[in-house]
């Protein structure tokens, strides 16, 4: 459902932190990384849920904790606030996910890892 934050949502984080990376033009995409950086800084991944747009979670969990925890953390190549380099801590010290629902989790960990250690090219 477009009107709620749920596993396709979770790109939008990356996709305005990766755009910062490389064109450091649009300066409301650091407030944007504060914020979403700031709505899940004291949520465990564990959990992770679904959301309103208005930030009220459902009681059915992230089917993509992993994926989340990821774009979050890629959120901080924009953020400027608390939050960045515990994101990055936090996804560090993530392992891939395993079993069920792995792919969709462990591309997302896959591109954030790249864009966080500088090597997502544009080419």
């Amino acid at each position: 459902d477009f009107r709620h934050f749920y596993s396709d949502a979770y790109r939008v984080a990356a996709n305005i932190a990766l755009d910062w990376e490389w064109f450091r033009k649009d300066h409301w995409q650091i407030e944007q990384s504060n914020r979403i950086q700031s709505f899940f800084s004291d949520i465990e991944m564990s959990d992770y849920r679904r959301y309103t747009i208005e930030g009220e979670p459902f009681d059915e969990p992230s089917l993509h904790p992993v994926g989340l925890l990821a774009t979050n953390a890629m959120a901080s190549l924009a953020a400027d606030g608390p939050h960045a380099d515990t994101f990055v801590r936090k996804f560090w010290n993530t392992p891939l996910r395993q079993g069920e629902r792995r792919y969709y989790d462990n591309c997302l960990y896959f591109f954030s890892m790249l864009a966080l250690c500088g090597r997502y090219r544009m080419y």
